[in-house]
C-alpha cells in the first residue's frame, strides 16, 4: 500500500511577536514593489495574497519558521524574475494567456495538497496562479519553484479550452516557423512558377493528433512544432531542386496542373496508407505531406521523393 500524501495543517492561530515582525518587515514591506513589477510585466494589476500563519503552520524547519517572513520573500523574489523571463519568452501570447487563464490576477503561496510537485511548482486554479510548496520541502528550491510557467499554462488551458496547441507550440511555430518560412514559400514559388503558392502547416489538427500519441509519439512534440513543420516545407524545396523543377516548364506545368489549388499541407495522421515515415499524395487539388506522430520528424529529407510519380 502506498504510504498517505501528508496533509497541510492549518494555519496557526497566532504568530509569535518575533515571527510577526519578521513578517512585517522581511515581507510587507518588500510586496507592494514585487506586486508592480508582477504587474508590469503582465500589463494587468496582479496582487499577492500569502497566509503567514498558514506558512507558518506547515514549515518543517524551526530556523525557516522563525523566518517566514523572509522565507515568503525566498518564493516571490524568483517568481518576478521568472514572469519577467516568461514574457521575454513568450510574448504577448504569452502574457495574454496567462492575464486569461489566472483570471483573478493573483498569486498566492500554499502549501501542496493534490499535486505531485517535488519540491514545488506552479499551479492554476480557480483563476488563481498558485506558487505551491511540498510539505516536507519548504523554501527548499525557491527559484525553481516558479520556473516553470508553461507547463502550468498547458495545465489549465487542457482543462479548459481542451486544444492541444498549446502556448509551447504556438510559441515554437512563431520563433522557428514563421520567423523563416517566407524565404522557404517564396523559393518553393519561383521552382513551381506558382508564386502565390499556400503552405499550410495545420497547426490546430496536427498539434491534436500529435498530443494524443502520448508515449507513441515525441514527448517534446509541442516544443519542437515549429521546427519540425518548418522542415518538412524545407525538405520539400530541397527535393524540387534535386527533382529539376527548376526553370523546366514541363515539370511545372505538370505541377499546376496536377496542383489547381496550389496549396501544400502537412498532415499528422495516427496511420499511414503506404509508406513508414512519410507518404505524399494529391488530394482535391492540393499536395499532402503526411507522416504519423511516431516518426514525426523522422526522415524528412525523404519527403516527396514520388513527386514526379504522382503528378
Amino acid at each position: 500500500m502506498a504510504p498517505k500524501k501528508p496533509v497541510p495543517a492549518p494555519p496557526a492561530d497566532k504568530l509569535p511577536l518575533a515571527v510577526r515582525k519578521n513578517v512585517r518587515d522581511e515581507w510587507e514591506s518588500k510586496r507592494p514593489e514585487l506586486e508592480e513589477r508582477i504587474s508590469k510585466a503582465l500589463g494587468e494589476t496582479w496582487t499577492i495574497a500569502v497566509n503567514p500563519n498558514l506558512i507558518y503552520a506547515n514549515a518543517n524547519d524551526e530556523d525557516h519558521k522563525a523566518r517566514i517572513g523572509s522565507a515568503i520573500v525566498w518564493y516571490f523574489e524568483p517568481l518576478t524574475d521568472n514572469v519577467e523571463s516568461f514574457v521575454k519568452s513568450f510574448g504577448d501570447d504569452g502574457k495574454a494567456e496567462l492575464n486569461k487563464l489566472a483570471s483573478e490576477h493573483r498569486v498566492e503561496l500554499v502549501p501542496q495538497e493534490e499535486t505531485n510537485f517535488r519540491y514545488g511548482g506552479l499551479q492554476i486554479k480557480d483563476g488563481v496562479l498558485r506558487l505551491v510548496f511540498e510539505l516536507d520541502n519548504f523554501a527548499v528550491n525557491v527559484s525553481n519553484v516558479s520556473r516553470e510557467f508553461a507547463d502550468a499554462l498547458k495545465s489549465a488551458d487542457a482543462a479548459g479550452s481542451g486544444s492541444a496547441f498549446n502556448i509551447v507550440a504556438r510559441n515554437s511555430v512563431r520563433d522557428d516557423y514563421e520567423s523563416k518560412i517566407e524565404d522557404v514559400q517564396e523559393a518553393i514559388g519561383k521552382l513551381l512558377a506558382v508564386p502565390d503558392i499556400k503552405l499550410n502547416g495545420n497547426f490546430e489538427n496536427n498539434a491534436a493528433v500529435l498530443a494524443k500519441a502520448g508515449d507513441k509519439g515525441r514527448s517534446d512534440w509541442d516544443s519542437s512544432f515549429g521546427g519540425a513543420t518548418f522542415a518538412y516545407f524545407e525538405s520539400l524545396k530541397s527535393q524540387l531542386e534535386y527533382k529539376g523543377f527548376k526553370d523546366d516548364d514541363m515539370l511545372q506545368e505538370g505541377f499546376q496542373e496536377g496542383v489547381p489549388k496550389n496549396e501544400i499541407q502537412l498532415r499528422v495522421v495516427e496511420k499511414l496508407s503506404k509508406g513508414r515515415y512519410h507518404e505524399t499524395f494529391i488530394e482535391d487539388g492540393v499536395l499532402v505531406i503526411q507522416t504519423v506522430p511516431e516518426n514525426w520528424w523522422t526522415n524528412v529529407s525523404q519527403v516527396a521523393e514520388n513527386i514526379l510519380e504522382i503528378l
